[in-house]
């Protein structure tokens, strides 16, 4: 079963996220303390991250710079953040794909199908 961490704070996204992982096969698992992100990222061993920009102590953008210092664990943006010029920046930064929320499930599900 494969491994998919969420990064996120806000507490009904996550919900929502981890439901549809769990119903669609996957193992969801929720980060749940912001303190030392990458650390606890490379401790779990997903096989992919859904990463938010905007989560508390250290935003999603460094945390994705410091995440590919050492890993290459495929990683989807998920945020509010929708212009071109943050999709580019994320994706510059190492992202494999870019979701801007409100996000479609059923998208979420199929991009994560692609990447895996």
């Amino acid at each position: 079963m494969k491994k998919i961490m969420i990064v996120e704070d806000d507490k009904d996204i996550c919900r929502e996220l981890k439901e549809m992982l769990d119903h669609a096969g996957y193992e969801g698992v929720v980060l749940s303390d912001f303190h030392n992100g990458c650390r606890q990222i490379l401790k779990a061993k997903p096989d992919l991250v859904l990463l938010d920009i905007n989560i508390p102590f250290q935003n999603g953008e460094m945390l994705l710079k410091e995440l590919r210092e050492s890993s290459d664990v495929p990683v989807i943006m998920v945020t509010a953040k929708s212009s071109e010029i943050d999709k580019v920046k994320g994706l510059d930064n190492g992202a494999d794909d870019y979701i801007t929320k409100p996000f479609n499930i059923l998208e979420v599900k199929a991009r994560i199908k692609a990447i895996l």
